[in-house]
């Protein structure tokens, strides 16, 4: 690359990151009521700028006003984990079904508890549909009880949006607005009836073609004189009146009327697709263009060529949107306009493309949840970072030197590029996310170590420092590429496949593979051309722990490792399939919510409770700080139980709440129930232990002190869909990687590659069921970054063996010979990438804490496996494939030698004749 045009790509590069990362630092600086204080003024300034349009100059200067001022949708999203948010409970009611929806059920002889669970799983994938295509990212939605769906929303950002999109029915019909003489007779009507009510509250248009209106204030007045007119038969059956949408703040503050037909002429039903666009003839407003499918478009099509020249009026749960005039026939593609804004037009059309609402859902409560680690856990992390970095660079710095510190620069910048791209793509970062980007600091000095043991490498053979440092990089950039480009291929089918937390590791993983790629390519090459043609740098000395070529034969130990690992698996599984769910956490099994209220003169923290739970079996309990208003007072938590941890600590399951065992109230900052749940025995077995476990919190040491005010059985956060898109991926991934290296090296190598990582998935899925750990969503993030690495450092030896083939070839050398040789040449990389990355994920297991002491274990595991399987299992596979390719030849070629013996004998006895 010309360095003039690098040095430039570099600069912007990280000027851009720097203006990415700037609002998520400004905005962690902020105190609560500071965030607060800001959002309602940026909330205020939105609606004075919506009142009128604004030049390209202007709304720059407003984009750059508020990027100064730490603009909150630029700055990097925290999960539930990390910050809490809103914890909504929305309530269903069979009853409310389609009379010919719910009589299918009956025909089918379904009972009502069938129904309900039927139903409850409709509306459950649904709203997930919905919440996944909103900015909320890493929602919980989870089946509560029976009837009811639970939701958990991280951050305080568009809380209010986001509840209305879940409850939207977004039912979509087309009616046929009455002619002008049918509105006025059925409103003089009205007023002949009720005089009093209609000059009070219904305005007159003021202009021909103008709406009647009704004012804001008056609306609830309205509507229900218009439910007293149709059931009086004032307002014809075949007819309704129907409102408008609701007015912006700056708008005229009224309702239109509409009188229109009761039957639509069609509906949303067969509606293909819906998206939201800027509407060019009524600026600044969104509209929605829709497309049906065939069938639904034809009798689309057949309706409005017999309503040419009527006004249609596009009705959406109950409210017209807008009433254009059919000018012509409409088949497959239409539009929805009106007065929308950008946000309003993209959840309609999120609600449009994830259908009606099987049934209407209402809001039971919403409250707000603090994180459900605490503050203790996330300072354990960074205590944990602050280590990690301090050992990762002082090792660097200490056994490589002069490049040590360039690799280090190369880290920050990588860093920084990371931080930028998840503030860029809106990605959201959990506790696991902040212990990968840990992780990060020990894998991300993998391309440097590789290409410093290559620079040593020359060196050794005598060139220059220029030279050295030139050759360096260019033949470690083939093995860096091709390691990180199989990375990213999964990554990819990651993201194609997966939906919620797999696409949100698989953009994660892609960012930082990019990142890291960059740095060591691009950014360290060319800091080390400026230290070495300035001459700041004249010579490159390392220390060397490890012989430059080692002569271990790993090969000739193949069956011996073979044996190992086929122990190892056997038991593990073994050990795995009996335990069955107990394998499972609580991402993945039902469990219990329980909401508990700890009476005690001081505050307590969620990490008190979740210590005092684990002693007594519930080891992986989700605790969540949780109130009304503000989580930090009254020393109420909402506690989230395994159904596997009820078991292994000798408790029952309770019996989900009932409409008959009393409704949930809210009164201030306290859940009214009835008797029984309120007493303090209430909740049944698991309730006790609650109560017992959490007594020495209390500031009476007893039992009663512990308040269980709910207790409901709540379904796995990670539903049977995403258990499927994960395993689906994980196919996929590796179908894929043997394809590419197939293509870079040959089938053999990919197979190979891909059979080394089951073996070290299996190995610490076994060693996990041994250690009787469970599985939640953190050690699965932690068994897709092994398999990253596994796969990373495979790569990185059959890239040498496929360089020493073309060196080697034609000197007498066998195929072992040069396995050994390859794995011996890249043993100091391997080992000192071991290294980094252990010291971090080490400190990761020791001061984390036991929020991610299980991922912290997997990740251990995983990478002492993956280092030694892509040596003892990766390469030993190659061998065996080359050696039964190689007997197959010789068999071959004796076959066709003996043919061609018996022919020339068959050939001669027929001359002697």
């Amino acid at each position: 690359m010309n360095i003039p045009y690098r040095a430039l790509i570099i600069w912007v590069v990280i000027i851009w990151s720097m203006v990415q990362v700037y609002p998520t630092l400004g905005w962690l600086t902020l105190s609560d009521e500071a965030r607060q204080a800001r959002l309602e003024k940026w909330r205020h300034e939105d609606d004075e700028w919506a009142k009128k349009k604004h030049s390209y100059t202007e709304e720059m200067f407003k984009t750059i006003r508020r990027w100064a001022e730490f603009d909150r949708d630029r700055v990097i999203n925290l999960g539930l984990d990390l910050q809490g948010g809103v914890h909504m409970v929305l309530r269903f009611d069979i009853n409310d079904l389609p009379p010919e929806r719910l009589q299918e059920y009956k025909d089918r002889r379904y009972s009502d508890a069938d129904i309900e669970k039927e139903v409850q799983e409709i509306v459950l994938q649904q709203i997930r549909r919905r919440v996944n295509e909103f900015e909320a990212k890493e929602p919980v939605i989870q089946a509560l009880g029976n009837n009811q769906i639970q939701i958990q929303l991280p951050g305080e950002k568009n809380v209010e949006r986001a509840k209305n999109l879940v409850k939207k029915t977004a039912q979509l019909n087309f009616h046929i607005v009455a002619e002008m003489t049918d509105i006025i007779q059925v409103f003089q009507k009205i007023k002949d009836k009720y005089p009093d009510e209609f000059n009070a509250f219904i305005q007159r248009p003021k202009l021909k073609g103008d709406h009647f209106t009704v004012r804001v204030e008056n609306y609830d007045r309205v509507r229900r004189l218009i439910e007293s007119c149709e059931k009086e038969g004032i307002i014809p059956e075949d007819k309704m009146l129907a409102f408008s949408q609701p007015p912006k703040p700056y708008e005229d503050q009224v309702y239109k009327l509409y009188y229109i037909d009761r039957k639509p002429i069609a509906s949303g039903d067969g509606l293909r697709s819906a998206v939201a666009i800027p509407d060019q003839n009524n600026p600044p407003n969104w509209k929605i263009l829709f497309e049906f499918n065939n069938a639904a478009g034809a009798l689309f099509g057949e309706a409005t060529e017999k309503n040419i020249n009527k006004a249609m009026a596009i009705v959406l749960d109950g409210m017209v949107c807008s009433a254009p005039v059919i000018r012509d026939r409409i088949t497959t593609r239409g539009e929805i306009t009106g007065n929308f804004e950008q946000p309003e037009a993209t959840d309609l059309a999120i609600a449009l493309n994830s259908g009606s609402m099987f049934v209407p859902v209402k809001e039971e409560f919403t409250r707000i949840v603090g994180a459900s680690l605490g503050a203790d856990a996330v300072h354990k992390s960074v205590t944990s970072a602050v280590i990690s970095l301090i050992i990762v660079s002082g090792f660097m710095a200490v056994y490589y030197m002069w490049a040590g510190l360039v690799a280090l620069i190369g880290l920050v910048v990588n860093f920084l590029i990371i931080l930028a791209l998840m503030a860029y793509f809106e990605m959201t970062l959990t506790l696991p996310g902040v212990a990968g980007l840990i992780l990060t600091i020990g894998m991300a000095v993998d391309a440097n170590v590789l290409i410093y043991e290559r620079i040593r490498e020359e060196l050794k053979l005598g060139h220059a420092l220029a030279t050295a440092v030139s050759n360096g990089f260019v033949r470690s950039a083939v093995t860096i590429l091709d390691a990180n480009i199989t990375t990213l291929i999964a990554a990819a089918v990651l993201l194609q496949f997966g939906t919620g937390p797999i696409e949100g590791f698989a953009i994660t993983l892609s960012v930082g593979v990019c990142a890291s790629v960059f740095a060591a390519l691009v950014v360290c090459r060319a800091l080390f051309d400026f230290l070495v043609n300035r001459r700041f740098i004249k010579s490159l000395n390392m220390l060397s722990f490890i012989p430059m070529k080692p002569k271990i034969p790993f090969l000739q130990l193949r069956y011996y490792a073979f044996t190992f690992s086929a122990v190892l698996i056997v038991i593990g599984m073994a050990i795995f399939a009996w335990r069955g769910k107990e394998n499972l956490g609580v991402d993945f099994v039902q469990g219990t919510n329980i909401n508990v209220q700890i009476n005690s003169d001081q505050p307590i923290q969620p990490g008190a409770v979740r210590e005092t739970l684990a002693k007594s079996g519930f080891g992986k309990a989700i605790v969540q700080l949780t109130s009304e208003e503000d989580v930090s007072a009254g020393n109420r938590f909402l506690v989230r139980i395994a159904e596997t941890d009820i078991k292994s600590a000798g408790n029952v399951p309770p019996t989900p709440s009932t409409a008959s065992s009393g409704e949930n109230t809210v009164s201030g900052n306290t859940v009214a129930m009835t008797a029984s749940a309120t007493s303090g025995t209430g909740g049944g077995d698991i309730g006790q232990t609650i109560q017992k476990a959490l007594a020495s919190l209390t500031k009476t040491g007893k039992p009663e002190d512990v308040v269980i005010e709910d207790q409901q059985t709540v379904g796995p956060a990670v539903g049977a869909q995403l258990r499927t898109d994960a395993l689906k991926c994980i196919f996929w991934s590796f179908v894929f990687i043997i394809v590419y290296l197939w293509f870079r090296f040959e089938l053999k190598f990919g197979v190979a590659a891909v059979v080394a990582l089951i073996h070290d998935v299996l190995i610490t899925l076994g060693t996990f069921a041994v250690l009787r750990r469970q599985i939640d969503m953190g050690v699965i993030a932690a068994i897709l970054t092994i398999i990253g690495y596994s796969l990373n450092d495979t790569i990185v030896v059959f890239d040498r063996v496929r360089e020493n083939m073309k060196l080697y070839r034609g000197k007498g050398y066998k195929y072992m010979d040069i396995l050994n040789i390859s794995i011996n040449e890249t043993l100091s990389r391997t080992i000192l990438t071991a290294l980094t990355t252990l010291f971090t994920v080490v400190v990761l297991f020791i001061f984390g804490g036991i929020a991610i002491h299980d991922f912290a274990l997997a990740l251990l595991v995983g990478i002492i496996v993956g280092t030694y399987s892509s040596i003892f299992i990766a390469s030993p596979i190659v061998l065996i494939w080359q050696e039964k390719s190689e007997q197959r030849q010789l068999r071959l070629a004796g076959q066709a030698k003996t043919g061609t013996a018996k022919k020339a004998t068959q050939v001669k006895a027929g001359a002697k004749i």
